[in-house]
């Protein structure tokens, strides 16, 4: 699992559940070819939960439209299920997945400041 996980303002703003919403940071982090593939029970063991907690979120996220859940079988015939994201964080987070160290600057329009926030990865 991932250091750090970025949460789209999409995400954070919407009333789906928190766990959801920490769950889709965590999805859209481990999505690098596009789709993830962890299981609820690999969810569950991370963030401490039962896996119906985990499918619950799952669930939310897609009748939402924030992630598209694709099944199938693998190679050797056991169940896969592929999770797409719907909505990504912006070019200068995809930069930072790829494992960069970035200093970049975050405007707060509606407060109107500018910070400067080191990530390290």
């Amino acid at each position: 699992m991932n250091n750090y996980i970025l949460i789209p303002n999409d995400i954070k703003t919407s009333s789906i559940p928190s766990g959801a919403k920490i769950l889709y940071g965590d999805i859209l982090c481990l999505s690098k070819r596009g789709y993830c593939f962890s299981s609820n029970k690999y969810f569950a063991k991370t963030y401490n939960v039962h896996t119906n907690s985990i499918s619950n979120w799952i669930t939310s996220l897609k009748e939402n439209k924030f992630i598209n859940a694709k099944y199938g079988k693998d190679d050797k015939g056991r169940s896969v299920r592929k999770l797409y994201p719907t909505i990504e964080c912006g070019k200068k987070h995809k930069k930072l997945l790829k494992g960069h160290t970035k200093i970049y600057e975050h405007n707060n329009k509606r407060d109107e400041y500018k910070r400067k926030t080191k990530v390290v990865i």
